[in-house]
C-alpha cells in the first residue's frame, strides 16, 4: 500500500487532479519473470488534469513517467497511464 500511497501524493501535487485512479495490478503478473512476491510492481494509473492541454499523449505519458522517475527505480515495473483533460474525460 505504501507505493499507492507515494503515487497518489506525486498525483495530488503535480497535477491538480480533477479525478485520479491508482490500482495495484501486481498481483496479475504472477508467474511472470521477475514477479516478487509483496511488491507493489504493476499499477494502471488514470489522470484527469488540465496541465494535459495542449499536450500530445506522448508528452502526458512522459510527464507521468518523470513524476515516476524515483519509484521506477525502487522496483515499480509498469504503469498503464491513462490522461486526459477535464474536457476529454467527459467524453469518454
Amino acid at each position: 500500500m505504501k507505493r499507492k500511497i507515494n503515487i497518489e501524493n506525486l498525483i495530488l501535487k503535480n497535477y491538480e487532479p480533477v479525478f485520479y485512479s491508482v490500482i495495484d495490478v501486481s498481483e496479475q503478473h504472477r508467474g511472470h519473470q521477475n514477479f516478487k512476491e509483496d511488491v507493489e510492481s504493476h499499477f494502471e494509473i488514470t489522470i484527469v488534469s488540465e496541465k494535459f492541454k495542449n499536450l500530445t499523449r506522448i508528452e502526458r505519458h512522459r510527464m507521468v513517467n518523470q513524476t515516476l522517475k524515483e519509484e521506477f527505480l525502487l522496483d515499480l515495473h509498469s504503469v498503464i497511464i491513462k490522461t486526459y483533460t477535464l474536457e476529454e474525460y467527459k467524453n469518454t
